[in-house]
């Protein structure tokens, strides 16, 4: 099993609470600000990691 490192963790909590807070009846921008920036940090820290992890495991393999 991998170890679930800091970072990813905070990304992990970011997608969460930014899906949780999202109104669901009323979907727009103003009305649910906090939610949406929450949930695009949480997927840039995400597309981060995995970039990371790709460049790691190429280093590993060459």
């Amino acid at each position: 099993m991998k170890k679930l490192k800091t970072i990813d963790f905070i990304a992990i909590l970011f997608l969460t609470f930014g899906i949780t807070y999202l109104d669901f009846d009323n979907l727009t921008f103003e009305d649910n600000i906090k939610a949406y920036i929450q949930i695009i940090i949480g997927a840039i820290m995400m597309i981060y990691i995995l970039y990371k992890r790709g460049q790691a495991s190429k280093a590993e393999n060459e």
